[in-house]
């Protein structure tokens, strides 16, 4: 399977971005996406790796398309990469 630096903590930095200017809880979003609101720290921290379907429950409860918000995710592991001059 192929690297993808910064991954994790890329996804944690866009949901935490779109969780703020939603002025959302982590509490309110688990309970928007009906997760536990432990799992969606633990995501926002960068220590869980969402599966597809966790992914699309917290776009919805964002109120963002999945699509933008993977572009997000991708436009924000690249700003970590240059960011630590990495390819």
């Amino acid at each position: 399977m192929k690297a993808c630096p910064h991954l994790l903590e890329a996804l944690a930095n866009t949901v935490e971005r779109l969780r703020k200017e939603r002025k959302l809880t982590k509490t309110a979003l688990a309970d928007f996406a009906d997760l536990q609101a432990g799992y969606v720290r633990g995501i926002t921290k960068g220590r869980r790796n969402p599966t597809v379907t966790t992914m699309y429950a917290i776009c919805e409860a964002l109120g963002v398309p999945t699509s933008r918000f993977f572009d997000m995710v991708d436009e924000e592991r690249k700003r970590l990469s240059a960011e630590r001059n990495e390819p």
